[in-house]
């Protein structure tokens, strides 16, 4: 089967759990997504990833080194350059994998802004990532468990249930009261 890797290239998009953040300004890292973008198309894509406002605050803001940034400031700067490239089918690789819960919540943000419109495939063991998917598929040892969605999925009490209410568990919300949301 042969494929045509120029039209891959440009109709997929990729975010990893570790972005590569290129040598030079916050600028070029987000232009990479789209070489002939504007300045102001940088912008509104590192807004639609929630990186702007912490952009601003750095002292030469879009001309900062991105290098420099944190993990999950270095992965919403891949999300922006997946707006600016604005690609149809999108593959997320545990995009939360060792951020803190503030960072996760904006990253999720920033998800839930690029799904629309288009095909996102989400590689993830965190559940909040995936619970508003319209298709979840479960793995288990390698093989397809089960899919559907969260609310078929948790009715059915099998594997995708377990994992959610070790999750749940793990949170200990029974210790956390409900009037401190």
């Amino acid at each position: 089967m042969e494929y045509n890797t120029e039209f891959l290239r440009n109709n997929i998009g990729l975010v990893l759990q570790k972005n590569h953040i290129f040598k030079g300004t916050i600028t070029e890292n987000i232009q990479y997504g789209n070489n002939l973008a504007g300045f102001g198309d940088v912008v509104e894509a590192a807004k639609k990833a929630y990186i702007h406002k912490q952009i601003m605050e750095l002292p030469k803001a879009y001309e900062s080194e991105a290098q420099l940034l944190s993990g999950g400031q270095q992965q919403r700067i891949a999300i922006a350059r997946m707006f600016l490239k604005n690609p149809p089918i999108i593959f997320l690789d545990e995009p939360t994998a060792n951020l803190d819960a503030i960072a996760t919540e904006q990253i999720k943000k920033s998800i839930d802004a690029i799904k629309k419109d288009r095909t996102v495939i989400i590689v993830s063991h965190s559940i909040s990532q995936i619970i508003d998917a319209s298709n979840i598929i479960v793995l288990d040892k390698g093989t397809i468990a089960e899919s559907g969605t969260h609310d078929f999925l948790f009715n059915i009490k099998g594997v995708y249930y377990g994992i959610f209410t070790a999750m749940a568990n793990s949170l200990n919300i029974k210790k956390i009261k409900i009037s401190q949301l």
